[in-house]
């Protein structure tokens, strides 16, 4: 498996977690949310029981207190009706109020304001028309209540007057003696309490709505279904109130929670529905659930990014080192980043320089060991071929010696015989003639010996002593100087003075005057350039070249110069080992020659000689 697909399953997986983990907490988060939902309806619910209970306790409080202020058996029928007025004025909410006696009977005319003009005080309230006053009076409940001051007040049942709702109640008066003689019938619109039990629920976006103790509606924001007294025992949470004071729970639509109001037997609904109930958090779960799915495509996103860097540039790297596998050690990774991968690339590039450089400095060696061997060889090779040519030339040194010894005796004593005969015969012109070709033969051929002889033996004392090499040239040139000049040879002299050499004087002359006479003989038929340099090229060796511009040797004789009696001549003149003595004097002297010919262009010698005092 690739990299970064590796790291495509990583960023899945490490958004994965965190959203199975935040699901879970996003349920708890939930069911945390709807108990405090739960809690928050029911508390509204206990709260509005509350009010509709401090409400009805008020009003009875100030019927209770007005009650109390005067003795009501030693009223006049007059004092009486004014006296039901002032409990009628206890509360906007009061419709009418009655004085009965034991038996239901009313005893002086009620008040219910049936006639405003006379009461002017009750202006704005509602009249009540005497056959209102009449059914009211017929509808008195007769049993003990379980409210309010059970002990004393009997509540009747709500009912519908017009478009009102309105219920009634009686409270028995007491009298000095003890006796429960009259009764105070009083009838109150519930309708300011049922319009605070509504708005609580319009102001909070939930339905509130409220129940009498048989569970029928008395107070709901359907005008209709509040005006039928809507049987509603049959709904879970009326069902509730009479097993549990409060509660709330959810039902398959909405959020639904009750509470008692104490002492009246009346319950507070509060009917929420589910979408809107739990709608903060359903919305709460659309942005977690929005904000996880943008985390998790960012994290995406920015995880295919990062995995497409890192991959360009291990690719980077992998074509790097495919390169250095190539052998091309120049190569380089183009990889700019702080991290990681940039360090990695930068120590790459950084081995691939000590290898490039280290690489260079083997081949440098290499070409340095090729080159000192070439040079050792090529020093091999000529020291090869000067022992050779020196191994050569004492051999033929040797046998050279051995034929000059053995032709040199019989020599001259045909040389003697020859002259002696000359001397004591009178012969023709031509036979002497012949004789004097014979002796001229003989001494050739000594001349050839006694060169073979030289050649062959060195002498016995050679004189090596510190010689001026610029005098040694100046004395070889003198002897061919004027030769040169007949022939027409000009002379370009680039001597260094002062230069010493340790050798011996008259053979080291006799080296460069064979040089000197081997250019003059090659410049004969056209002239010339006789071309004579010294210099230095080191510490402890000079070198005199000696060149000249005639017709050159042939490659194939430049191995074949220092044999003896080898020439490249047209007229051999009678030696033929001038370049083999100067090979071999030069050899005694601890130098060498070297030579470069070419044909048409002339020959270039170059006698290499250590210095004096620096050649230990």
């Amino acid at each position: 498996m690739k990299l970064y697909q590796q790291l495509i399953i990583f960023v899945l997986a490490a958004t994965a977690i965190p959203l199975v983990v935040g699901m879970f907490i996003l349920h708890n988060n939930e069911r945390q949310l709807e108990d405090r939902l739960l809690a928050s309806r029911r508390d509204s619910a206990v709260v509005l029981a509350g009010v509709v209970e401090r409400e009805m306790k008020e009003i009875f409080g100030r019927i209770r207190r007005a009650m109390g202020y005067l003795s009501v058996e030693e009223m006049s029928p007059e004092e009486l009706a004014g006296w039901l007025g002032i409990l009628y004025k206890q509360s906007e909410d009061i419709t009418q109020v009655a004085l009965l006696n034991k038996d239901g009977g009313e005893i002086v005319p009620g008040v219910y304001l049936d006639h405003p003009e006379r009461y002017p005080e009750y202006a704005g309230r509602k009249g009540v028309s005497l056959a209102e006053h009449t059914l009211f009076l017929a509808g008195l409940p007769r049993k003990k209540a379980t409210g309010v001051s059970a002990d004393s007040l009997v509540l009747g049942e709500a009912r519908f007057v017009g478009d009102g709702l309105r219920i009634s109640f009686v409270v028995p008066l007491l009298l000095p003696d003890g006796q429960k003689r009259w009764l105070i019938a009083l009838e109150m619109s519930l309708e300011r309490i049922v319009r605070r039990v509504v708005e609580a629920g319009d102001t909070r976006g939930w339905v509130a709505w409220m129940v009498d103790d048989r569970g029928r509606v008395i107070a709901h924001p359907d005008r209709k279904t509040a005006n039928g007294l809507r049987d509603m025992s049959g709904h879970p949470a009326v069902a509730a109130l009479g097993r549990r004071e409060q509660g709330s729970f959810f039902l398959r639509d909405s959020l639904a929670a009750y509470a008692r109001v104490p002492e009246l037997g009346w319950g507070v609904i509060i009917d929420q529905p589910r979408s809107e109930a739990l709608a903060e958090i359903r919305r709460t779960r659309r942005v977690t659930l929005a904000w996880t799915g943008i985390s998790i495509l960012a994290l995406v996103f920015l995880g295919w990014l990062f995995t497409g860097r890192i991959t360009k540039n291990l690719r980077l790297l992998v074509a790097g080192a495919e390169e250095f596998s190539r052998g091309n050690l120049s190569a380089r990774v183009a990889v700019a980043s702080r991290d990681e991968v940039g360090i990695l690339a930068r120590t790459f590039n950084h081995m691939g320089e000590e290898l490039a450089a280290s690489r260079e400095e083997i081949e440098a060696w290499n070409r340095e060991l090729a080159r000192r061997v070439e040079e050792r060889t090529r020093e091999l090779d000529l020291a090869h071929r000067r022992l050779l040519e020196t191994s050569k030339l004492a051999a033929i040194g040797q046998l050279g010696a051995g034929v000059a010894h053995e032709i040199n005796n019989p020599l001259v004593g045909i040389l003697g015989n020859v002259q002696l005969i000359l001397k004591k015969l009178e012969s023709s012109p031509r036979e002497l003639e012949m004789l004097k070709k014979i002796e001229s033969a003989a001494k050739r051929c000594r001349e050839v010996t006694q060169n073979l002889l030289r050649f062959s033996e060195q002498e016995e004392d050679p004189e090596h002593v510190e010689v001026d090499l610029d005098q040694v040239l100046g004395d070889a040139f003198s002897l061919t100087e004027q030769q040169l000049r007949e022939q027409n040879i000009n002379t370009s002299w680039d001597v260094i003075p002062g230069v010493k050499v340790t050798g011996d004087h008259r053979q080291l002359m006799r080296v460069f005057l064979s040089l000197f006479s081997n250019a003059k003989t090659a410049m004969r038929e056209k002239g010339g350039v006789l071309i004579v340099r010294s210099n230095k090229v080191s510490a402890g060796e000079v070198k005199v070249m000696v060149a000249d511009t005639g017709k050159g040797i042939p490659p194939e004789q430049l191995d074949r110069i220092f044999e003896p009696f080898f020439t490249t001549k047209d007229v051999w003149t009678n030696t033929g080992l001038g370049l083999s003595v100067a090979y071999r004097v030069i050899a005694d002297h601890g130098g060498r020659i070297e030579v470069e010919s070419e044909p048409g262009r002339g020959s270039t010698f170059s006698v290499f000689l250590p210095v004096a005092g620096e050649n230990a």
